[in-house]
């Protein structure tokens, strides 16, 4: 009779619990939505997008792009400056009153036009020159990604700090307002106490 290895048994169990339980262990796939009227590019962005692991959808409508991002959960979006139906800019505005967590990343050709600060002002996480490749624009997802994970988490440490801060407040204050309490109750002793000697 042919012996089990405990280890692999151990294996086949865990996995078959992390299948009736639904615990997805797979990393989760990031939604990536690409915005830009250049038909040619939108699908060269998709394809090469799609080949390195990203879920990716692509519209050539800014105003269609809005309508996605309000009914989908997309964690970047990648736009063009210039298209007919809306500047790619207040698209980025638009986006970020929508999702404020989303990452964008905004390209254009016309860089002399639009400046890097008018992106980042506008909201998004940082500005590709066309041209580029698609090896240059994975570089910088995985950059803006970085960065926007370390500025959530300083902002949740922050956040954490203030509501300790509140609380040390109001602790010590309730401890102050104890001690003058109980100075208070001290006093009322003696007087009463000097009112029955008189």
């Amino acid at each position: 009779m042919k012996r089990q290895n405990p280890k692999n048994s151990s294996k086949k169990s865990e996995n078959n619990m992390n299948k009736n339980s639904g615990i997805n262990t797979q990393p989760k796939q990031e939604r990536i939505l690409v915005v830009d009227d250049d038909e040619a590019l939108l699908e060269i962005l998709q394809k090469g997008l799609s080949l390195h692991g990203y879920s990716c959808e692509a519209t050539r409508s800014a105003a269609l792009a809005l309508e996605l991002i309000e009914k989908n959960s997309f964690d970047i979006m990648i736009a063009d400056i210039i298209m007919p139906d809306m500047n790619g800019l207040k698209l980025t505005e638009r986006v970020k009153r929508i999702r404020p967590e989303m990452t964008i990343v905004v390209i254009t050709g016309h860089i002399e036009d639009f400046p890097y600060d008018r992106a980042i002002e506008a909201g998004a996480s940082d500005f590709i020159k066309k041209p580029f490749t698609i090896k240059e624009l994975l570089a910088r997802i995985r950059y803006v990604k970085m960065q926007d994970e370390l500025l959530m988490r300083e902002r949740e440490l922050k956040r954490r700090v203030q509501e300790l801060e509140e609380f040390y407040d109001i602790a010590v204050g309730r401890e102050l307002r104890m001690i003058e309490l109980k100075k208070e109750i001290e006093s009322l002793k003696k007087d009463k106490e000097g009112y029955k000697k008189a």
